[in-house]
């Protein structure tokens, strides 16, 4: 049976449609600015290589360990960004005392999850008071002046870890180590810029 010119041509339209068009990515979302990666169950993902101060923003939905590392390019475990049993959610940074070149994620989970990096500079902006519950990564718009005092508050049950951060999001001086409920004043160093909070429950922190 000989097929009009018609459908002949629309078939091969429809057949070139398929072969031009790029391949879908399942685990990659990309808007302007950022990319999120996502998928379900124990992965490596590439990204873009990141050689300075940065953050990673997680989540996951399951029952068993969640556990990130960031790699080297080698595939050297250089920080570890998540390890929590159960769902998660948290802000982290990484490469903050070290200047590794990393390449991927690997990560270990039982449900879905997704992981979006950025640089450390799209931190959540920190004025005078935060609070928050679980990990999360803190920017001040300029490096403090003179010597100031923080007040915290802590109500989980693991560690409340806090470390002062610099102009360029490298390691200074380490706030606070508790575990359990926690309240207190410290000293906030001249030229912090950013602040890192390990917990596992609610918080706040106050400059004054």
């Amino acid at each position: 049976m000989r097929l009009p010119l018609r459908a002949v041509a629309a078939l091969a339209a429809l057949a070139g449609a398929f072969l031009t068009s790029a391949p879908a990515t399942a685990n990659a979302q990309t808007t302007a600015s950022t990319t999120t990666y996502s998928g379900e169950g124990d992965d490596v993902v590439s990204i873009p290589v990141a050689s300075t101060p940065s953050i990673v923003k997680a989540t996951h939905q399951g029952e068993s360990n969640f556990i990130v590392w960031a790699l080297a390019t080698s595939g050297k475990q250089v920080d570890l960004v998540a390890n929590e049993v159960g769902d998660y959610k948290g802000t982290v940074a990484f490469n903050v005392s070290g200047a590794h070149k990393v390449r991927s994620f690997s990560v270990t989970a039982d449900g879905s999850w997704t992981l979006q990096v950025l640089p450390i500079t799209k931190a959540r902006y920190w004025a005078i008071n935060a609070k928050g519950t679980g990990p999360d990564v803190l920017r001040l718009t300029a490096p403090s002046k003179g010597l100031r005092r923080l007040t915290l508050r802590y109500s989980g049950d693991s560690n409340f870890i806090v470390w002062a951060l610099d102009n360029r999001g490298r390691t200074r001086n380490l706030l606070v180590n508790k575990i359990g409920a926690y309240k207190g004043r410290v000293a906030l160093p001249a030229g912090t810029r950013y602040a890192t909070i390990q917990a596992d429950g609610a918080w706040s922190i106050a400059r004054q």
